[in-house]
């Protein structure tokens, strides 16, 4: 152990302390005093880190097998592990060299993302993309006579192939500088990038004439994950989708946590800018190396995602958002260019970005209004994106209403013992069968469990409960005849996976405390539903369809989120998983101008409910802190199949 800091190749003359992280074998230098999570960061070692290193999370554990580091022992750790030296590493420090090891629980794994589009309910008329690759013919100059420049004869060319369709047309000086040269070299013959700039052709860069088709990008900005579809501008087709998880996940887990390391960092906003910025350059070169395209090709993108992201991928200060009387910088964003941005497409490419509603309700759910059609139906709609905020709209085509409400990252894993996101692993589905006492479950990847990501912790509460395992409030019955149910360091907990079955040397389980959390979660969604309808004098009866949307929702168990209380209680058929609408959105914008014009009419049309100001929400809430709710009343199938009196 002790040769890993030679790997280095280290000065020995210098004193700059070296941290070298196992399996990997990777090593970086450090800051005297610098935490080893922010080490990790600085070597590209990913250690799970859902608080954003606040120490309030306990996720970043990892053992220093050699060296002392700084900083005092963390309560999240037991004794044991203390003894074993077992760190945390964002509040540990680099005081000297250290050998450290990051285990499995630790590392963050790549993610199961929902890298399909979401289910519509037809296709959208294609009209004029946000960018184009046009084929053009010049006339010659000696065909008119003097008197008309090349620029002249560009011009006309464009009005002839695509006036219809722009009020007029400009030419970008880059352009205009090449004209000459390529025209002539070609006989006249150009092809021409066009943009469309609110209904104005731009021409922003020429090219000698060829088959070369223009391809586009649909980027969903996701607080955890990031989705990038490559589309070819020509035809509308699907060409390659790249996701990934986002690399702000190391600055917390939520996007308040991500707006504390903006304002307390120095340059913090500059490190979330980067990290959004790198995950999606990856993607982008991830997706167009396997289409067998340069970067360049790529002419156009549109980019949807909620309001902070959108903040921080632009460089702007979100810090108001979380402050009274919480309002972001800005909602709706000109037209920009790829250069300006950073991403790393064609420099002078439009970028497209989805206008928000409010604080908390941003562009992917104006996308996901858009490409669900609800504003254009007549059916009274309840449209949810689940994620680590719940974001819900609901209405019709004569009106919308949306809101947000703070669910917490618990289905994504966090402040659980063994919740994780959903990556290799985690254990997504399950049944429990309580005459054979046995735990039916399906993992991601088909791999050893490592813990239970939000559709199986969902899942989980539903057959506790069907089961009697636990009662309605939570609490784990201890008289229940299974040896899965114990009590183990004062904590009720009901296992789910025998460690020794899987070659583990701890059980899998799930504790009272994690179920708590877990419905403090599905109450605030609940009651967020519950506070939009109830102000508009609506009950869930009226509700003609629940349109379910993001990837938690896309693997959920529509009868299990019902009888936990996370959705309504509708019929069953009325609840849809519509799978990813922001993508859908962001696609449908890409390729045509009265997509992009209905989603600016969308974000007007929507009225922004504060929950915070309705007087009744917090008992709405107190209200769903019960499995499925305190009123058996709003679930009385589900009370029936339970053998409850309503």
């Amino acid at each position: 152990m002790s040769s890993g800091p030679d790997l280095c190749h280290a000065d020995s003359a210098v004193k700059t302390p070296i941290v070298v992280f196992l399996p990997d074998g990777v090593c970086v230098e450090a800051e005297p005093g610098q935490t080893i999570l922010d080490a990790a960061r600085a070597a590209g070692v990913a250690i799970d880190s859902a608080c954003g290193g606040q120490g309030s999370c306990g996720r970043c554990k990892v053992l220093v097998a050699l060296g002392k580091p700084g900083g005092a022992p963390s309560g999240l750790l037991s004794p044991e592990e203390i003894e074993r030296g077992m760190v945390l590493a964002c509040q540990a420090t680099v005081e000297d060299d250290l050998v450290v090891e990051v285990p499995l629980e630790s590392q963050r794994s790549e993610l199961k993302i929902l890298t399909d589009e979401g289910r519509l309910e037809g296709e959208a008329a294609r009209d004029v993309p946000l960018a184009e690759r046009l084929s053009l013919r010049l006339a010659a100059p000696e065909q008119e006579g003097g008197g008309t420049g090349d620029d002249e004869r560009l011009l006309r060319a464009l009005q002839e192939a695509r006036g219809e369709d722009f009020a007029d047309f400009s030419i970008d000086l880059p352009a205009l500088r090449s004209l000459p040269r390529l025209a002539r070299e070609h006989e006249w013959r150009v092809d021409a990038l066009v943009g469309d700039w609110d209904g104005k052709g731009v021409v922003y860069d020429l090219s000698p004439p060829s088959a070369r088709e223009g391809y586009g990008l649909a980027i969903d900005m996701g607080t955890t994950t990031v989705v990038v579809h490559l589309i070819n501008l020509a035809t509308g087709g699907f060409v390659e989708a790249c996701a990934s998880l986002n690399d702000q996940v190391a600055f917390g887990s939520d996007v308040i946590s991500r707006i504390i390391h903006a304002q307390e960092h120095e340059d913090g906003l500059q490190q979330l800018r980067a990290a959004i910025l790198e995950t999606i350059n990856r993607c982008v070169a991830q997706a167009t190396v396997r289409a067998g395209l340069d970067p360049t090709e790529v002419i156009a993108a549109t980019c949807v995602g909620n309001t902070v992201m959108t903040h921080l991928l632009l460089g702007i200060d979100p810090a108001a958002i979380r402050r009274e009387p919480y309002v972001p910088a800005v909602r709706s964003l000109p037209q920009l260019r790829a250069s300006e941005v950073g991403i790393e497409i064609h420099p002078a490419a439009p970028i497209c970005l989805a206008p928000c509603v409010s604080s908390y309700v941003g562009g992917d759910i104006t996308a996901g209004v858009l490409a669900s059609g609800i504003g254009d139906s007549p059916r009274l709609t309840l449209f949810l994106d689940l994620g680590t905020n719940g974001e819900m709209v609901v209405g019709q085509e004569d009106w919308l209403m949306c809101c947000s409400c703070s669910a917490g990252p618990a289905f994504e894993g966090s402040g659980l013992e063994y919740g994780m996101y959903a990556t290799v692993g985690a254990i997504e589905k399950l049944s429990y069968d309580p005459d054979t006492d046995h735990v039916e479950y399906l993992t991601i990847g088909e791999a050893r469990p490592r813990g239970m990501c939000g559709s199986g912790l969902v899942d989980a509460l539903a057959a506790l409960l069907r089961a009697g395992a636990i009662d309605r409030s939570g609490r784990i019955n201890l008289g229940f005849p299974s040896p899965r149910v114990r009590v183990r360091k004062d904590r009720p907990e009901f296992v789910i996976v025998w460690g020794e079955e899987v070659g583990r040397p701890d059980d899998i389980s799930l504790g009272e405390d994690d179920i708590q959390n877990l419905i403090r979660s599905k109450a605030a969604v609940y009651a967020g539903a519950a506070a939009l309808l109830e102000s508009l004098g609506i009950g869930t009866r009226n509700i003609e369809r629940i349109l379910v949307a993001g990837a938690f929702g896309n693997y959920l168990d529509a009868e299990n989120a019902v009888t936990i209380g996370l959705l309504p209680e509708v019929p069953l058929d009325r609840i849809r998983f519509v799978g990813n609408t922001a993508v859908a959105g962001a696609r449908l914008c890409l390729q045509g101008r009265e997509a992009r014009r209905r989603t600016e009419e969308l974000a007007r049309r929507m009225t922004n409910f504060e929950l915070s100001l309705h007087p009744g929400y917090m008992e709405l809430y107190v209200s769903g802190l019960f499995l499925p709710h305190t009123d058996l009343e709003l679930f009385p199938a589900t009370a029936e199949r339970l053998g409850w009196r309503t």
